[in-house]
């Protein structure tokens, strides 16, 4: 039985100051993330910059009009929960936005519409996992696993503001580009050598964020963004 795709759970958060021992200098760092986010129950209010009460603590990286949401799916959490050895693995595990079941990499595309109530969102980018992911979760290696398993979530810029709650129904309205999906941009960005047609066409998709078409074009080859 197909399930119905569905909006899980909403988190936001704010920017605070952790204290944490970094195991290879063994010594305590600060570091400030918006990582830790809570669960909002009710409606909540998007715009075109986000969801309210959920803030950046890196600007230069996270957050912008390209990438107003983050979304994960649920669907890995079984996955992850073995791998990180951990009782159970919850919304908001990976610092996302909207926790989603029925969706993931493989049948999210690239500039597809989903709306969620009267809320309109637009798929930009894979997202990329950094360190605060693996200080987080005190794996050093969490991002390189994430590349490697293609499990890494995805960002959407909001093409309608409006408002949404959890529990409810998500619709794919648009699919323009079915042949890439998440799943395949992610491996052709990270793993395509920079003169590689694959690469050429994803750069050609106006929907694909301007941070990524910016990267490609100065990294080439491996990627990061």
């Amino acid at each position: 039985m197909k399930l119905i795709p569905q909006l899980d759970s909403i988190q936001t958060g704010k920017p605070r100051t952790y204290s944490q021992t970094n195991p290879r200098l063994n010594k305590i760092e600060q570091w400030i993330t918006s990582f830790n986010k809570s669960a909002v129950e009710n409606w909540v209010n998007v715009t075109t910059t986000g969801i309210d009460g959920d803030e950046q603590a890196d600007k230069k990286n996270h957050g912008g009009i390209d990438k107003a949401v983050l979304v994960y799916s649920a669907d890995h959490f079984n996955y992850w929960q073995n791998q990180l050895g951990v009782p159970a693995v919850a919304p908001g595990a990976f610092g996302e936005n909207l926790t989603v079941s029925g969706l993931d990499e493989s049948n999210v595309c690239l500039g597809d519409q989903f709306l969620i109530n009267d809320v309109l969102l637009e798929v930009s980018q894979p997202r990329q996992p950094c360190w605060k992911l693996a200080r987080h979760w005190q794996l050093e290696e969490l991002p390189k696993l994430v590349v490697k398993t293609g499990y890494s979530g995805w960002y959407c810029r909001v093409i309608e503001g409006g408002r949404f709650k959890p529990k409810t129904p998500i619709v794919r309205v648009t699919n323009p580009h079915p042949d890439w999906s998440i799943q395949r941009v992610h491996q052709v960005f990270h793993q395509s050598p920079a003169n590689s047609g694959e690469l050429k066409e994803l750069l050609s998709l106006s929907v694909l964020s301007a941070a990524w078409k910016t990267t490609a074009k100065l990294e080439g080859g491996t990627h990061r963004g």
